[in-house]
C-alpha cells in the first residue's frame, strides 16, 4: 500500500510585521543587512492569545471543506510543532475535538521544528503503508515568534508564523511518497535551543532576566537562542551532501526531478544549496519574501504554494528537503499522479470561512 498527498491548505496570521516597523525597533542599517541576506520584507505573526493550533485549525477546516471530506472518515491526525498549546495533553487531541473527528481517529503530536514535515510525513506514510490508517490529516504549525525575544535583532527579522494542513491517503497506484531519507547530528543540538523550556532548566526568576550577548542580541533563557554561524555552516555544507546521498539511495539524479523545494531558512542559504547541487533555475522555488521563515511549516507551505501556482504538474516528481533544529534533516521524494487534484486555493486567514 502506498500513500499520497491528495490536498493541502495553509494558514497565516492576519497581523503583519513590516520592515518599516523593524527599522523603528532595530535601526535601518540592521534591517537592510537582514533583508539583503534573508530576502524577507514582511512577516505574518500571531496576535495576543493566538496559537499555532489556531492556525492549524483554520487550515484544516478549509482543507476538509474544499475537498468535501467527511471529518468522520479521518482516522489519523498528527500535529507536528514545537509550540503546542500545552505540555500535556497533546495538541492533536485538542484539535481532534475542535474539528469533530471520530472516536476511531488516532491523535498524537510530534515535537520537531524545521524538519517536522518530512519526519511527520514519513510517520504518516508508514502508518498508512502498515495498514493502521487510510486517511490522515497532517498538521504542521508554529507560532515561533511567541518564543523569540522582541529585542532579538538577529531572529525577529527572519521569522514568521503559519500552519499547513495536508491530506494523506492510501493509494493503490505507483504515485505518492517514493523515498524517505532522514538523519540527525545530535552533537549540535545546542546551536538552536530554548534553554529554559523543560525539565533540564526549569523556569525561575533568573531565567527571565534579559541578557545581551557580544553581538548585541537581547534575549532571556526562556527565549529562542540560535548560533547563526553554526547553523549557516551546517546548512550550506551538510545539506548538499545529504541531498546527494538521498538521491543515490533513491537511484535518482537532479535530472530526474521536476521541482526541488528547500526549507525557507533565508534566501542566501537556499540559493547556496541550490548552487552547490547544480539545480537549474526552472526547478527552484522560493516563497518567503512576504511570510518569513516559518520553521516546521515552511516546507509544506512552500509545497502548497508551488501547487497553487501550477509548478506541480501531472506525473512530475518533487524533492523536499528540510533541515535545522536538532540538528536534523529530512529528504522526501513525491511522484504526483497523472491526474492530480485541482490546485489549492488562496491561503486562508484565521476566522475565514471556506469559499
Amino acid at each position: 500500500m502506498h500513500s499520497a498527498i491528495t490536498g493541502m491548505h495553509y494558514c497565516v496570521p492576519t497581523r503583519r510585521l513590516t520592515n518599516d516597523e523593524l527599522v523603528e525597533r532595530f535601526g535601518e542599517r540592521q534591517v537592510k543587512s537582514i533583508v539583503k541576506m534573508a530576502g524577507v520584507t514582511e512577516r505574518r505573526v500571531v496576535g495576543p492569545g493566538e496559537t499555532a493550533s489556531d492556525l492549524a485549525y483554520w487550515a484544516a477546516v478549509r482543507l476538509l471543506e474544499d475537498r468535501h471530506v467527511d471529518p468522520a472518515s479521518v482516522d489519523l491526525i498528527v500535529f507536528a510543532s514545537q509550540t503546542g498549546d500545552y505540555q500535556l495533553p497533546a495538541t492533536a487531541c485538542v484539535l481532534h475535538g475542535r474539528l469533530g473527528l471520530s472516536e476511531r481517529c488516532a491523535a498524537f503530536d510530534l515535537n520537531l521544528g524545521c524538519t517536522s514535515f518530512p519526519y511527520s510525513l514519513a510517520v504518516v506514510h508508514g502508518m498508512i503503508a502498515g495498514g493502521m490508517a487510510k486517511r490522515a490529516l497532517l498538521l504542521n504549525a508554529e507560532a515561533l515568534t511567541s518564543v523569540i525575544h522582541p529585542k532579538d535583532r538577529g531572529l525577529v527579522p527572519l521569522h514568521g508564523d503559519g500552519a499547513s494542513a495536508t491530506l494523506v491517503e492510501a493509494t493503490a497506484g505507483d504515485h505518492g511518497v517514493e523515498g524517505v531519507f532522514l538523519g540527525t547530528d545530535g552533537t549540535g543540538y545546542h546551536h538552536l535551543i530554548i534553554p529554559a523550556s523543560g525539565a533540564r532548566m526549569p523556569r525561575s526568576a533568573e531565567t527571565c532576566v534579559e541578557e545581551t550577548n557580544e553581538s548585541g542580541i537581547v534575549r532571556t533563557k526562556e527565549h529562542l537562542h540560535m548560533n547563526g554561524a553554526a547553523i549557516f555552516h551546517f546548512s550550506v555544507y551538510k545539506i548538499p551532501e545529504v541531498i546527494t546521498q538521498a538521491l543515490e539511495s533513491f537511484k535518482l539524479t537532479i535530472d530526474d526531478l521536476d521541482l526541488v523545494i528547500l526549507h525557507q531558512a533565508n534566501r542566501t542559504m537556499v540559493t547556496q544549496i541550490y548552487r552547490a547541487l547544480g539545480v537549474p533555475a526552472e526547478k527552484q522555488f522560493m516563497f518567503m519574501e512576504m511570510i518569513g521563515n516559518l520553521s516546521g511549516p515552511s516546507t509544506p507551505v512552500v509545497l502548497a504554494e508551488a501547487w497553487r501556482q501550477g509548478r506541480i504538474r501531472p506525473g512530475s516528481r518533487t524533492l523536499l528537503c528540510a533541515f535545522g533544529v536538532g540538528l536534523s534533516w529530512g529528504v522526501v521524494t513525491l511522484k504526483w499522479p497523472d491526474t492530480i487534484p485541482p490546485a489549492v486555493a488562496a491561503p486562508v486567514e484565521p476566522g475565514e470561512a471556506a469559499a
